[in-house]
Formats: C-alpha cells, structure tokens, sequence
C-alpha cells in the first residue's frame, strides 16, 4: 500500500460511481477514507449480487473505506460529520446539485467549520442553468456529449461499454484533489473543486468537435476503424481479424516493405500521406487484406512485430480474464475473498470492502 496520503483524512458523501472511484484512489495512496452512507447504504451496493451476492460496481469502487451510517436530517448526525469535518482535510460530495447546500454543508458552511479543507463537489451538469436540475448517469451523458455518435458502427450510435464517464470524471477529481492538497503546503487555504461530468466528457471530445466547427465534417462512428487516422483498425487474415495501428510515416513504410512486401505502396499517389489514405481507406483495405488473407493472425503478428508495427488481438472478456499482462489484487467483501484487476502502479492488496455501517460506532465514539 502507498503512503503518499497518510495522513490525510477524506470525508466521502458520496455514492454510484464517479465519487467513489476518486475516494477508493486516495485509499490506495494511504489516506483515511470516511464513507457516509444513508441508513439503506449507497445504492451501487443493490447493482447486482455477482461477487457472493455483493454488487460487484461497490466491491470494485469502495475497498479500504470506513463505513459510517448517518441521517443528515438527524442533528445529531449533522454534529457528528461537523466535528469530522473539523479534523478533515478532504471533503467530496456528488449529491445532485443544492442537497449539500440544504443540509447545511456548502462550500461557505464547511470553511467556516474548518478553513483549510478541500472541498469537491461532482455534478451532472453544474449548478447553474436549466441542465442543472437534469438527473444525469454515465450513459445519459455519453448520449447528451455527443460521445455516442462516434461510437460504433457508422449511423448506429453507441455507448461505450464500461462507465468512461463516471471514471474519468473520478480521475479528474483526484487529480484535481492532489493539486488543492499541494497548494494548500504554501498557501494554508482550501479551496472548492466543482466538476461536472458533462464538462469532463465533452473536454475528451475536443478533437471530434474541432472536424465540426472548424473542418465542417460531422465525425460519426467508425467501428473498429480510427475516424482521422489509416491504416488502424481490425483487418482479416486468413483465420480471423488482426487489429494494427499505424501512427507515422516511418510505420507506414515499413508496413509497406516489410510486412505487405509492396515497396510501391509506401509512396503511391494515393497512399503517401495519412491524408490520402483516409481519403482512400476502402481501396487501401482490399490491398492489406489482399495480403494479409494469405497469412494466418499468428505469422502475421510475428511480421508486424519484428517490422516494428503496433499490432494486436481482438480479444472478449474470456482472453481478458486469462491475459498474461492483466495485474491482479486480492479483495474481501463479506467474509468472501475475489481476486480483482489491479490498477497501474497500485500496491494494496487484501483489501476490505466495508459492510454498511461498520465503522459507525467506532468513528462516533472518536469524534463525538
């Protein structure tokens, strides 16, 4: 486990998926994460029961929290939290936009209690104007950013198949959480953190939406091709499809020579720059699968390999799961134990997922 954080106590109104993520992070680099969850418990606990019938979204988002049940219409919740806030260095919340302002705990009220905590607040939408009031959830946001419209096949819009929202909204948080605590080491001051998951997303649309307004080309999906880049994509070979990924010239014409053995195409008139071979990707294809039909996947990626060319399998979740790159790390969740992936440079392992309530009595007695 690192102890980048230690020290550092997170106070988490949170639930579903964005916040969680930011909070189980900074467990991970050593900080005191608090969960405060109503009497019933986040509701990403009642997802599914796939993890020995624990929701396998809380498994994965809440590992290495402390679980404190609290009704904040309760005044003596509201006292409790107020003296934890007190000793906190972090506070997020992604309750929809003026619930926390309501229940007494906006930005002005939690300075007052304690002036160097970071406050961070995750909405939907942000706090001002009409979207505001919108309820929003990762694929309502994929459909609203225009993020659907150039996923999948051309003219079937799709969603992405894990919550790219929720998550990177998360990393932002975190991201942004680590700067606040940095700055705070020379200011003394807190500070207040507003992000939404609209103005996430869309800043990760920035490409797609520049062909619109400044190219006057309305990008839609592409499949498994790449929308302004050729050749990258699923081609066929003679047992099934490869997947190659080609990012500069110097790429391009060793394809050309050492893997398609066709010297002429490196600087065809019709496939010397990537421009061009965008323009002309239907024809393009037909000349790699012309070649790479005659080689098995296998033979294949061993040439593109030794050429230097990016290449890869298309694999489901099955190859995923026996994938000799994939990290793994233990977590226990009511009483059972699962071996889940291990996040990039992440060092816990037998992590606890806490039961709702757990640390309730414990936390009351040291902040009360």
């Amino acid at each position: 486990m690192s102890d980048d954080l230690q020290g550092v106590l997170v106070v988490a109104l949170e639930q579903a998926v964005a916040a969680p993520y930011c909070t189980r992070l900074m467990a991970e680099s050593g900080a005191r994460v608090i969960k405060l969850e109503r009497p019933d418990g986040d509701f990403a606990r009642a997802y599914d029961g796939i993890l020995g019938g624990d929701s396998a979204y809380f498994v994965w988002l809440n590992s290495g929290k402390e679980s404190l049940v609290v009704d904040l219409a309760n005044p003596e919740d509201k006292k409790l939290l107020q003296s934890i806030l007190l000793k906190a260095d972090v506070f997020i919340q992604n309750l929809r936009p003026g619930a926390a302002d309501k229940l007494g705990f906006s930005y002005e009220d939690v300075k007052t209690i304690n002036p160097r905590i970071i406050m961070c607040s995750i909405s939907g939408y942000g706090t001002e104007g009409s979207y505001s009031k919108m309820k929003a959830y990762d694929a309502l946001i994929q459909a609203e950013s225009g993020l659907c419209s150039v996923t999948g096949p051309a003219g079937q819009p799709s969603k992405v198949g894990a919550s790219i929202v929720d998550i990177s909204t998360g990393l932002s948080a975190y991201g942004e959480i680590l700067k606040a605590l940095f700055g705070r080491t020379t200011s003394g001051h807190g500070r207040h953190i507003e992000l939404s998951l609209f103005e996430v997303l869309s800043e990760w649309l920035a490409v797609p939406l520049s062909y619109f307004e400044y190219g006057k080309k309305l990008l839609t999906g592409t499949g498994m091709d790449h929308g302004q880049i050729c050749p990258y994509g699923s081609y066929e070979a003679s047992d099934g499809p490869i997947f190659i990924v080609i990012q500069n010239h110097n790429e391009w014409v060793r394809l050309c020579e050492q893997v398609l053995e066709r010297k002429d195409l490196a600087n065809h008139p019709l496939y010397k720059t990537n421009v061009l071979r965008m323009e002309n990707k239907k024809a393009l294809r037909t000349e790699i699968e012309n070649v790479f039909g005659t080689k098995t996947r296998q033979t294949l990626q061993e040439d593109l390999l030794k050429a230097g060319v990016a290449c890869g399998s298309i694999n489901d979740l099955s190859d995923l799961s026996t994938h000799p790159a994939l990290q793994r790390k233990t977590v226990h969740s009511s009483g059972n134990q699962f071996t889940l992936v291990r996040r990039v440079g992440e060092t816990r392992d037998n992590a606890i997922v806490p039961n709702l309530g757990e640390h309730t009595e414990k936390i009351v007695k040291e902040f009360s």
